[in-house]
């Protein structure tokens, strides 16, 4: 049974049966995570447009079934919600390990793809220091 190795040497890197130069796991890795990162940005932009356009959609509908002009089937609208939620589920599981099993550029992408779709440095861990705070917030 052959055990996949990571081996340092010269040349590069020893993944399994095939040797990988150092730039272009580089290349692969910040690439990978470069990209995801922009993919995650961009979905999330996108899902908040989406769910403005839905809520500017169902305000009107809500409004209208609260004085009593429209009837709305709550019940089948909760099954399609939960229907849609459960084939985002399956999808994105598939979806992930795709990506997760197509090495240094796909791993490191899923990675940027979390960091896109979570903000990015927005909510970061570390407190920036007050003299590189460039706008800051009344009161503080």
């Amino acid at each position: 049974m052959l055990r996949e190795t990571i081996i340092l040497c010269v040349d590069g890197y020893l993944f399994g049966d095939r040797w990988v130069d150092a730039s272009t796991l580089a290349l692969q890795v910040i690439g990978g995570f470069t990209l995801g990162a922009i993919i995650g940005y961009v979905l999330r932009k996108a899902a908040k447009w989406v769910l403005i356009i839905i809520g500017i959609f169902l305000l009107p509908v809500v409004g209208l079934w609260y004085l009593g002009v429209l009837d709305v089937n709550w019940a089948g609208l909760n099954e399609l919600v939960g229907r849609l939620v459960e084939w985002l589920g399956v999808n994105l599981s598939d979806l992930s390990m795709a990506l997760a099993s197509t090495g240094a550029l796909g791993i490191s992408g899923l990675i940027g793809l979390m960091f896109g779709l979570s903000g990015g440095f927005r909510h970061t861990v570390f407190d920036t220091p007050k003299q590189y705070k460039f706008i800051r917030r009344k009161g503080k």
